[in-house]
């Protein structure tokens, strides 16, 4: 096989690896910053703007050598097992173990153990295209362009149906890569370089013996979780480790302490202060949370059933491998999104007992809206009740505090007649028609229900006085709490930074002004692809926030979605490669279709917003990134393959992209909600389309 050709399948290799260490990467982030979404799109635009600087420094270098390339191509098949180690170790040495970093320090730490990686995926693209083209001069961007989409969708797809479900992110790391480090190894073999053929294969075999090392891989995991793990395994839905202190279990999910056993006070709790409200308990809904002892609690009440529904099939069996969980002939475990399920379900339920962490992320406010709260009281018995708690100090409530919890009671009131708030441990919120009581120890005396806390100590800390200050302290006019337009998600996103007494204005300023410039530099045609790039990272986040919305579940679906994308980026470009001839009308076609495809997004969230089927998200990713992948060859036409434009085009493309993602993900959405991130992406194209008219 001659060197071209090896070149070219390196480009497919390079493809296949960097899709799936970007998901992984993802991935590991998020378990690494507790499950919050705006880390998706803080990695991602991390990710897109270094390695828009690698492109755009690839259009510099000069040095034209093969061996060079073959180089770069074995540390980028390489670097991702150390990338993902070092954000593994470095987590816990740079932050306070258990802490919640602020906005900057979550960015800047990204951004560091990213950017390596992410330069060299910019940088290598351009740079094979400019070896090619010393050995065969009819290989053009647009050829390079689609050889790149079919690496990335075949990573993608690999990843998402496949490799996600039955290895480890080690493992996968290694999969994938192996094509690029077989085309390495075969070009630095053609080329004679025998001590850096021997250099190679040390470091490959390096590489693969850390990879496939069980034990190596859980030693990873020790600054985060500790050195007593009893149970590690990587779920399509999450990370699950177990560990073990003393005789105590502690569950975690995606790094999220989710149950510790021997915690009777929080299973009492929970379970005691809606139950004994009701005069007879039939059928109970418990979501989440079914672990130690909070069935056993349940069940005093001699119920006709319950149902415990649980995200991950994976979680129940682990916690029946080291008996957290028995089997109870009342109780089915129905391995389900709990929203989801309460949406499907026709049946009547007594009592719903979320048992949930703070909805600090999209996946968990969905819980805590307008929406659920509408669906949650369809399943409810006509005297039936719905209980969840929040974190808060009885005592004292800071405004922030005061708002988050001001805008979930006032959207549970637009349902149910009585809301109750009762400050235990935690604050519980008791939302029923019916009349309900704070006098807990008399309604479970009444039930001869004997507890070891509530018995003992429930009069003593739920006071008269610290009902009346939380009561008082609600705000009926704060906002309500929606699916797409979360306020609860505004609010944390303001204490983020008031917590840390900073602000984003500093950080917008600066890169707006850096993008201005970098607008000024460019050609025309490379700002319809800035634009284009920005418009496409941004519906790529609308998607993820919608279905996370919608469906939950984002930790196994991330994948899905950014394949979604890539497989429509491939047909674009074979069709924009063929009628590129076309120019400027090949553009304005492209731009109209995707200011269409907006408006009927905003169209669906403003009046609509109903569930759809799964696909029609990846049907439509799929046909707005088929109209971006349009443009890229028709923008290097029209500037001319004697102009060299795959860099600027690059680099114009995952700039732009890498905007859209911080723009749409990390500010307007968490923010101002989906509708202003639509109309923002709306007028992105509208100026786009204008400029085309203007060439």
């Amino acid at each position: 096989m001659n060197l071209t050709n090896l070149i070219i399948i390196s480009v497919i290799g390079t493809g296949i690896s960097s899709i799936a260490v970007q998901i992984i990467t993802v991935r590991e982030f998020l378990s690494q910053f507790s499950g919050n979404e705006i880390t998706i799109s803080l990695v991602l635009f991390c990710w897109l703007m270094v390695s828009g600087i690698g492109s755009f420094a690839a259009k510099f270098f000069s040095k034209k050598s093969t061996t060079l390339y073959s180089v770069i191509a074995l540390v980028t098949a390489l670097f991702p097992l150390i990338q993902i180690i070092a954000i593994r170790l470095f987590r816990d040495f740079i932050f306070i173990q258990g802490e919640s970093p602020g906005l900057y320090p979550v960015f800047f730490f990204i951004l560091t153990f990213s950017a390596p990686y992410a330069f060299l995926i910019g940088f290598i693209l351009p740079y094979s295209l400019s070896i090619i083209k010393t050995m065969d001069t009819e290989f053009s961007v647009g050829k390079l362009y689609i050889t790149d989409n079919i690496g990335d969708i075949t990573g993608g797809v690999l990843f998402s149906f496949v490799l996600v479900y039955f290895f480890s992110p080690f493992k996968i790391i290694a999969f994938t890569s192996f094509l690029l480090i077989l085309v390495s190894l075969a070009l630095i073999i053609s080329l004679k370089r025998y001590l850096l053929f021997f250099v190679a294969f040390l470091s490959i075999a390096l590489f693969f013996a850390f990879a496939f090392e069980k034990r190596f891989e859980l030693s990873t995991l020790y600054k985060q979780y500790g050195l007593n793990i009893v149970s590690y395994q990587e779920s399509p839905y999450g990370r699950i480790v177990l560990t073990k202190e003393r005789e105590e279990y502690t569950f975690w999910e995606s790094g999220i302490p989710t149950f510790s056993t021997f915690n009777i006070t929080a299973a009492e709790e929970k379970v005691h202060y809606p139950l004994c409200q009701l005069d007879k308990v039939d059928d109970v809904l418990l979501v989440s949370g079914g672990m130690g002892e909070t069935l056993g609690e349940i069940l005093k009440y001699s119920p006709h059933h319950i149902d415990y529904v649980e995200l991950d099939p994976a979680l129940i069996n682990v916690a029946r491998q080291f008996g957290l969980l028995s089997p109870h002939a009342h109780v089915t475990i129905i391995p389900a999104d709990g929203r989801r399920y309460i949406t499907d379900s026709n049946k009547r339920y007594s009592a719903i007992i979320l048992d949930l962490p703070e909805p600090d992320t999209f996946q968990l406010n969905r819980f805590y809206t307008s929406e659920f709260f509408a669906r949650a009281k369809r399943i409810l018995k006509g005297d039936g009740i719905l209980s969840f708690s929040l974190i808060a100090n009885p005592n004292y409530l800071s405004d922030v505090r005061v708002r988050k919890l001001s805008s979930i009671f006032n959207t549970l009131k637009k349902y149910f007649h009585t809301v109750l708030l009762i400050p235990g441990e935690e604050i519980y919120f008791l939302a029923s028609d019916k009349t309900l009581s704070t006098d807990i120890p008399l309604k479970l005396r009444e039930k001869s229900i004997i507890t070891s806390y509530i018995d003992d100590f429930y009069y003593g800390n739920v006071t008269k006085e610290r009902i009346k200050f939380l009561n008082e302290s609600i705000n009926p006019d704060e906002f309500i709490n929606t699916d797409f337009q979360p306020r609860v998600i505004n609010i944390m996103f303001n204490e983020w930074f008031k917590k840390y007494g900073t602000s984003p204005n500093w950080f917008l300023a600066s890169l707006f002004g850096l993008l201005a410039f970098y607008i000024f530099l460019i050609r025309k045609e490379e700002y319809v692809l800035f634009s284009t790039g920005f418009a496409s990272m941004g519906v790529e986040m609308l998607i993820l926030f919608s279905f996370q919305i919608i469906y939950g579940c984002i930790y196994l679906k991330v994948g899905f979605i950014i394949t979604s994308f890539l497989l429509g980026l491939l047909p674009g470009a074979i069709l924009g490669n063929r009628w590129k001839k076309r120019g400027k009308d090949m553009l304005i076609g492209a731009e109209f279709g995707m200011i269409l495809l907006l408006l009927t997004y905003l169209i669906w969230v403003n009046f609509y917003h109903s569930l759809i089927p799964e696909f029609i998200f990846f049907l439509y990713g799929f046909t707005f990134s088929l109209l971006c992948g349009l443009e890229f060859p028709v923008a290097a036409e029209m500037i001319g393959e004697e102009k060299s434009p795959a860099a600027g085009l690059f680099a114009a493309d995952l700039v732009g992209a890498g905007a859209g993602t911080l723009a749409i993900g990390t500010l307007l959405i968490p923010l101002l909600g989906i509708q202003a991130a639509i109309i923002a992406l709306i007028l992105i194209k509208s100026v786009s389309t204008i400029v085309i008219l203007k060439v």
